[in-house]
C-alpha cells in the first residue's frame, strides 16, 4: 500500500475501484485506491518490511518462553512427581471454553477438596507418558469438539496417537471425561467419545459417567456444573476426601505499579499465547488496514445488516492466504460496556495504571493473559466482558456482596437453575449489568471491594472469531474479503431488548457511524490514524476446490455461507477466461438460500456477472423463504427437487460437494442427499455412511458450518 493510499477513507476506496468483468483492477502498489490529489493511479511502491511483525513481539517474553521450555519436562508422570499433584486436567480447546473449565475445575478442587491438580495443555506432554501414571493418580480430560466432529488444534496429535493404537498398557490409568460440543452438529461431542472409547480399549478405567455440554441448548455452563458436582462426589468416595464450603483462593497475583515503563505495556496488541502460529495453523496476528467496507442488504436496519469487508495484506509479505481459508478476527468490547464495568468496580481513575499479572502456581498451565497491561486494556481487548454470566459465577459472587440483602438475593437467584434460566430470559446478563442490577435492588451495595483477580478469573479470555474468506487468492492475493451478518438476538421475554453479537457489531461499525464506540487499532509502524485497522490472522482450512479445475462441483449455501463460494466462483471464472476451451472448467451448481430476492440476496450483481462469464458451466438455483404470497422454500427443498442431477454428478462424474452455512441446514441437506443416494444405489444406512466417509477422505464432501 502506498503512503498516499493510507489517507483515503475505505469507503472512498470502494468507490474508486475499477471493475472489469467483475474483477478489481489494481495499481502497482497492490491497492485499488487512487491518489487523493490527482485522481490518477499511483506508481509509488514502498518496499514492505518483512520484519514488521517484530513490532508486536516482546523480547522479554521470548526469553521467558525459552527458559520455560528448557526446564519443563514433557513426561506427565514426572511432572506430577515434581509438583506433588495427585491429578492432572488435560484440556483440548478451540474457543477457550474447555480451557476455562479446566482452570476453574482445578481452582475448585483445591478450594473445596484440598486436592492439588495440574492443568495441562494436552499438546505439551508426550502422550505415551500417561501410561506411567499410578493407580493413585487421576487424569481428567476436558475436550472440545467443533465443526463436524473435528478436534481442537492442540488435541489433534493426541487423537492421532490414540488412533495409532499405542503399544503402552494403560491398565493403571484412572480417568474422568467431559466434552464441550453442540448437538446441532451430526457428530455431537465426537472427540470426547473417541477419547473415552480409545482409552478404555487400552485398559484404562473410567471412574464416573462422561459429562457432555450442549451449546445448542445454551446449557454449557449448567452441564459442566452438574458434571462437576458428580465428579467431586466420586473423588470424595474414592480418595477419602471431604468436600467443604468453598472459599475464594486466587490463582493469580495482581500488582498495580505506576513506575512500569508504559512502552512495554500491552494496550491491545497481540501477545504470545500457547496457541501459536506453529501449532494452530494460523499466521501471526497483525494489524490489518480495512480498505473497503460496504453494506450488502438492500434495506439494512439497526437490527439486521450484512457487511462486505476487505483487509489489506500488503504490509505483511510473510502472510498469505489460500482460497477457502479463514480470517481469524480479534474483536474488541464496546467502550460503553468497558466504562460500565470500570465504574461499578470503583476503578475509575485507576484503569490506566500498569499492572502485572502472575500465576500464583508457577508449575500450572501458562497464563493466557498479557502482562504488563492495564485494567482498561484487559476489559477492552483481552477478556470477554460481554459474555453472559454463569450461574456458578453468581454463586461465587455472593461471598463478596457488601450487604446481607445483596448476598441473599444472589444466592436465591443462582441456587435453582430454573429460577436462573427464567431470570436470563428477562435480562441480558453481563458481569457489569449483574452488579448494577443488584445495586438497583439494594442501593447500599458497593462492589469496590470485589477483588480484581476474581473478576479476571470469572471472565473468559477473548478468543478470535473465524470468518470464511470471500475472495480468491488467485485474483486478490493481497486483499482478503469477509462477509459479516449482523443479526442481534432478542430476549425471550422482551423482544425490545437486543443482544448484539460481539464481533459482528464491532466489524459492522466500520461501515456505520458507530466506529466511535471502539478505540482505534494503531499500527506502530505508521503514524497516520486516518485508516481503520483490526487485529487478525489467517487460519488454514481444508475447505478447498478440487486440484483439477475440470472437476464438477456442487455448492450449497444459505445466508453468509455464500462467502467462500463467492471466492470459488470468481476463481473458476478467472481460470475459464485464462484457459478457454484448452482447459475448460467443470460444471458448477450453486444452491443459494436467503429470505427475499430484493432484500438479502447477497452479492446479487456479482452472481449475475459470474453467470454471464461462465455461461452453461454455472447453474444457480435460488431458494427464498420470505416472499409474500409464496411458499417458504429452503435450500434443502431445492436440493431435493434437483436430486437426480445431484446423484448423477456425484456417482457418475465424481463431483465434489460443499456445504457452508448453519449446521442445521447442512444436516437437513445431508439427509435429503442421503435419501436420494440410498434410492439410487440401494444403500442401507451402513452403506451410506461408508460411502460418505470415503467421499470425505477423498475431499469430495466438505463442510464449513457453524452453530
Amino acid at each position: 500500500m502506498s503512503p498516499d493510499c493510507r489517507a483515503i477513507n475505505p469507503l472512498q476506496q470502494l468507490q474508486s475501484q475499477v471493475i472489469v468483468d467483475g474483477f478489481v483492477l489494481k495499481d502497482s502498489c497492490g491497492s485499488s485506491c487512487s491518489s487523493p490529489t490527482t485522481g490518477l493511479k499511483s506508481n509509488i511502491r514502498r518496499s514492505p518490511d518483512p520484519y514488521h511483525y517484530k513490532w508486536f513481539e516482546r523480547p522479554q517474553a521470548a526469553v521467558a518462553s525459552l527458559a520455560a521450555a528448557t526446564k519443563s519436562t514433557r513426561n506427565i508422570a514426572q511432572k506430577l512427581a515434581e509438583t506433588g499433584n495427585q491429578a492432572v486436567i488435560f484440556w483440548g480447546s478451540q474457543s477457550g471454553t474447555a480451557e476455562g473449565f479446566a482452570h476453574r475445575l482445578a481452582r475448585d478442587c483445591h478450594a473445596r477438596l484440598k486436592l492439588d491438580v495440574l492443568v495441562a495443555d494436552i499438546s505439551e506432554y508426550d502422550h505415551h507418558t500417561i501410561a506411567e501414571l499410578s493407580q493413585s493418580q487421576y487424569a481428567i480430560f476436558i475436550m472440545s469438539t467443533y465443526g463436524e466432529g473435528d478436534p481442537s488444534d492442540n488435541s489433534t496429535s493426541f487423537l492421532s496417537w490414540l488412533k495409532s493404537k499405542p503399544e503402552e498398557s494403560l491398565q493403571n490409568l484412572r480417568f474422568a471425561a467431559f466434552g464441550c460440543g453442540n448437538s446441532n452438529y451430526k457428530h455431537y461431542n465426537a472427540v470426547i467419545d473417541t477419547v473415552v472409547t480409545s482409552l478404555q480399549g487400552f485398559g484404562a478405567k473410567l471412574v464416573l459417567p462422561v459429562g457432555k455440554a450442549d451449546e445448542a441448548k445454551a446449557t454449557t455452563d449448567e452441564d459442566f456444573l452438574e458434571w462437576k458436582t458428580t465428579l467431586f462426589a466420586g473423588l470424595c468416595t474414592q480418595l477419602g476426601l471431604t468436600e467443604r464450603e468453598a472459599e475464594y483462593e486466587t490463582s493469580i497475583k495482581i500488582v498495580m505499579d505506576e513506575s512500569i515503563d508504559t512502552s512495554g505495556v500491552f494496550l491491545g496488541e497481540p501477545f504470545g499465547t500457547k496457541s501459536t502460529a506453529s501449532t494452530s495453523g494460523s499466521s501471526t496476528i497483525v494489524p490489518l488496514p480495512i480498505c473497503a467496507a460496504r453494506e450488502l442488504l438492500q434495506s439494512a436496519s439497526m437490527t439486521r445488516s450484512c457487511l462486505h469487508l476487505e483487509v489489506d495484506l500488503s504490509d505483511h509479505p510473510e502472510i498469505k492466504y489460500k482460497t477457502g481459508d479463514h480470517l481469524a478476527v480479534r474483536p474488541i468490547n464496546p467502550t460503553l460496556e468497558v466504562s460500565s464495568l470500570i465504574d461499578v468496580l470503583g476503578l475509575s481513575g485507576r484503569e490506566n495504571i500498569p499492572l502485572m499479572i502472575e500465576s500464583v502456581h508457577p508449575d500450572s498451565d501458562r497464563l493466557n493473559l498479557p502482562s504488563p497491561t492495564t485494567t482498561s486494556a484487559l476489559f477492552q481487548h483481552y477478556l470477554e466482558i460481554c459474555a453472559p454470566v454463569s450461574r456458578e459465577s453468581v454463586l461465587s459472587l455472593a461471598q463478596f456482596a457488601s450487604t446481607s440483602t445483596a448476598k441473599a438475593y444472589l444466592l436465591s437467584l443462582a441456587s435453582d437453575k430454573n429460577v436462573f434460566a427464567s431470570f436470563l430470559a428477562e435480562h441480558h446478563l453481563t458481569l457489569a449489568r449483574l452488579l448494577k442490577h443488584v445495586q438497583t435492588l439494594d442501593p447500599t451495595t458497593i462492589w469496590t471491594d470485589l477483588p480484581l483477580s476474581f473478576v479476571i478469573e470469572s471472565l473468559r479470555p477473548m478468543t478470535p472469531r473465524y470468518y470464511s474468506i470471500a475472495s480468491s487468492s488467485i485474483i486478490s492475493p493481497r486483499r482478503a474479503a469477509i462477509t459479516i451478518a449482523n443479526n442481534p438476538r432478542f430476549l425471550l421475554k422482551d423482544d425490545t431488548v437486543s443482544i448484539p453479537g460481539l464481533a459482528s457489531t464491532y466489524l459492522s461499525s466500520f461501515a456505520t457511524s458507530n466506529a466511535q464506540s471502539y478505540p482505534p487499532i494503531i499500527n506502530p509502524a505508521i503514524t497516520t490514524t486516518s485508516i481503520p485497522y483490526l487485529h487478525a490472522s489467517i487460519r488454514r482450512s481444508t475447505f478447498k476446490l478440487p486440484a483439477s479445475p475440470d472437476k464438477p462441483i456442487i455448492l450449497i449455501a444459505a445466508g453468509t455461507g455464500i462467502a467462500p463460494f463467492r471466492a470459488f466462483l470468481h476463481e473458476r471464472a478467472r481460470l475459464a477466461s485464462l484457459h478457454g476451451q484448452n482447459k475448460p472448467v467443470g460444471r458448477t451448481i450453486l444452491f443459494f438460500g436467503c429470505r427475499h430476492p430484493n432484500i438479502d440476496l447477497l452479492y446479487k450483481e456479482e452472481l449475475q456477472q459470474l453467470q454471464a462469464a461462465l455461461g452453461n458451466k454455472l447453474d444457480i438455483v435460488y431458494a427464498f423463504s420470505r416472499v409474500d404470497g409464496a411458499k417458504k422454500t429452503y435450500v434443502q427443498d431445492r436440493v431435493e427437487e434437483r436430486q437426480d442431477d445431484i446423484v448423477d454428478l456425484l456417482l457418475e462424474e465424481d463431483a465434489a460437494l460443499y456445504l457452508c452455512g448453519s449446521a442445521a441446514m447442512a444436516r437437513e441437506v445431508g439427509s435429503r442427499v442421503g435419501e436420494a443416494l440410498k434410492k439410487a444405489k440401494l444403500y442401507d444406512e451402513e452403506g451410506l455412511k461408508k460411502w460418505r466417509e470415503e467421499r470425505k477422505r477423498a475431499k469430495r464432501w466438505q463442510e464449513d458450518v457453524w452453530g
